[in-house]
């Protein structure tokens, strides 16, 4: 995000509302384990609102992480929402912000984390198999790290 360095103050106010979002869903999908949809329909059109004032990425960045996001979105419906809609969507609204590739390194982050977390728990024997993990903590674990190696 150097291309706009007079506008590296909102460039970090947009990075710190972003954690603040992600957050806060990460303790709602810890607890309900459903995501409201219209807070992701406001933080979508709050990233689509943060790149149309050309804050952030190119626009084949900005398509790329949204084809991302219609990827998981499509994922969910062919897996009968083995990944949950409200996952995907977050996904969606989060490659708008980021673009593709910073998006991506996110979503690595995010699944790496999983793994870990996912086999510990296996591994302790406190979980089965076919049981799931919330996905919000982990995209904002990883968006976190992210954050944290762009300094």
């Amino acid at each position: 995000m150097e291309k706009h360095k007079e506008g590296k103050g909102i460039v970090e106010v947009s990075q710190i509302i972003c954690m603040g979002i992600l957050t806060a869903v990460s303790v709602i999908d810890i607890r309900c384990r459903e995501i409201p949809l219209k807070l992701l329909a406001a933080s979508g059109i709050g990233a689509a609102a943060y790149q149309a004032f050309g804050l952030g990425e190119d626009f084949l960045l900005i398509v790329g992480g949204a084809a991302v996001g219609v990827l998981f979105v499509l994922i969910s419906r062919v897996t009968g929402e083995g990944v949950g809609y409200g996952d995907s969507l977050g996904i969606l609204g989060l490659g708008i912000y980021l673009g593709l590739w910073r998006l991506l390194e996110v979503l690595a982050g995010a699944f790496f984390l999983l793994a870990l977390c996912a086999g510990a728990v296996l591994i302790r024997k406190k979980m089965s198999r076919k049981a799931s993990l919330p996905f919000y903590p982990f995209l904002t674990a990883a968006y976190v790290f992210w954050m944290i190696g762009e300094i």
